[in-house]
């Protein structure tokens, strides 16, 4: 399926300019930028003839100055708690099992690794269901 870049640039007199670079003189503008997808497919569409739905759209939006900065850094930083939660919660999973083949109890695994009892139990069930 191919993709589409959309590049969505804030204009001072409060659009967003958007363009496609794949499509030279794809131009549209947008309010907000939750309206981009449906105006870019609209573009494509006549610049095209593909259909929305054939092909699938990857959008950069840019705020220029201080403000854009502190909105890309939050998303990165929100980017990066996603990805360590995710790896977080893998070494989890994998301590309840190794402390669980140790020997231990369901609620002294669950302890050792900060979760519940339950949570403990549901790890485990899931490991077993998996392994076998």
């Amino acid at each position: 399926m191919k993709t589409y870049t959309v590049q969505c640039e804030w204009d001072p007199t409060g659009w967003w300019v958007v363009t496609v670079p794949e499509l030279p003189g794809a131009i549209s503008q947008a309010r907000r930028l939750d309206q981009v997808p449906g105006d870019v497919a609209e573009v494509i569409e006549l610049m095209t003839g593909e259909k929305h739905g054939t092909y699938t759209l990857a959008t950069e939006a840019l705020y220029p100055g201080v403000a854009g900065a502190v909105a890309r850094e939050a998303v990165a930083l929100r980017q990066q708690a996603e990805e360590i939660k995710s790896a977080a919660s893998d070494a989890v999973r994998n301590a309840v099992i190794a402390l669980r083949r140790e020997g231990l109890t369901l609620r002294d695994a669950a302890a050792l690794t900060g979760i519940s009892y339950q949570r403990a139990q549901q790890i485990e069930r899931s490991a077993l269901k998996h392994a076998g």
